[in-house]
Formats: structure tokens, C-alpha cells, sequence
């Protein structure tokens, strides 16, 4: 059996620190570096508010409380049958840029009031696959966003008397 050295362990813990990993519910997810950012344009870091209301447990794929700046988060944890419902809220003036990666990609803007919270959405189609990749890029690296991820399982029906 391979072991992994308790020096390894702490570095990648450490490692996964720095990249700002998630806790999610469901499944797994984590803050990393974003695809579109360029020179001078910084990865964000947690903040440590909420910015959108908590949303269900049980359907939960992930869910970021609070971000400031660009970020984003993959999983894997999504039920290939259902689609997935995704919210971003943000505020702090200016705008957030979501691009869902995937089979079925989409792509959003939400508009951030600076004294009160924006929110927008997309509902991403059932498809084959499990992981998905969502991208926010913020017009101002001083914005703060949140996102909820979820897929609302049918209700379970009950047998009659």
C-alpha cells in the first residue's frame, strides 16, 4: 500500500489553501485560478459574508457564501438526469461575467448595485457528464459575489391511503 508523507500532506493542503478550496454539500468543489484572467488581472479570495441567501441542502451541488474579485469553482457531484439551476448574486458596482462550462455551456451577466445585491440566473439543461466548470470575472476586482448551485429533485410522491 503507497502512503503519502505527512510533508506531502501539509503541502497539499497547503496548496489547496492557497487556490481558496470550497466546502461544499454535495460533492465536490474548489476556488481556483480562472481561465480568462490575464496579466493584470488577479485571482480574487474569499470574503466573509454572504451575499445570497443559504440555499436547500439536499440540493446543493456547491455554493461560494462569498468572493471578492475573479474565481471559480469545478465539480463533479452533478446528476446527469437533472438540470442544474445556477444564482449569482453580486454587488459593489459595476458587473460579474458567469460563463457555465460544459456540454451545455452558458454564459450570464449580473449587474452589481453598489448598496444593494444584483442577481441573475440560468438554468442549465439535463445533459451526459458530470463536472462542470463556472467562471466569474468581475468588472472591478474589488466586487463581491456569491453563487448557489443547485438541482431541485422532483418531490418524492407519496402513496395514497
Amino acid at each position: 500500500m503507497k502512503t503519502t508523507s505527512p510533508t506531502k500532506t501539509r503541502a497539499l493542503a497547503v496548496a489547496a489553501g492557497v487556490l481558496g478550496v470550497s466546502v461544499t454539500l454535495l460533492g465536490t468543489a474548489s476556488a481556483q485560478p480562472t481561465d480568462g484572467s490575464g496579466p493584470g488581472e488577479p485571482f480574487g479570495h474569499p470574503g466573509t459574508g454572504r451575499i445570497l441567501p443559504p440555499s436547500p441542502d439536499e440540493d446543493t451541488i456547491f455554493s461560494i457564501p462569498e468572493w471578492i474579485g475573479n474565481g471559480s469553482a469545478v465539480t463533479a457531484s452533478a446528476i446527469e438526469t437533472l438540470p442544474i439551476d445556477v444564482t449569482v448574486g453580486c454587488q459593489g458596482g459595476g458587473s460579474v461575467q458567469v460563463h457555465v462550462g460544459g456540454q451545455a455551456p452558458a454564459d450570464f451577466t449580473v449587474q452589481c448595485p453598489v448598496d444593494s445585491v444584483g442577481v441573475g440566473s440560468v438554468r442549465v439543461p439535463a445533459r451526459p457528464g458530470r463536472d462542470f466548470q463556472f467562471t466569474a470575472h468581475t468588472s472591478d476586482p474589488s466586487i463581491h459575489w456569491g453563487i448557489n448551485a443547485l438541482q431541485i429533485r422532483p418531490p418524492v410522491d407519496s402513496p395514497t391511503d
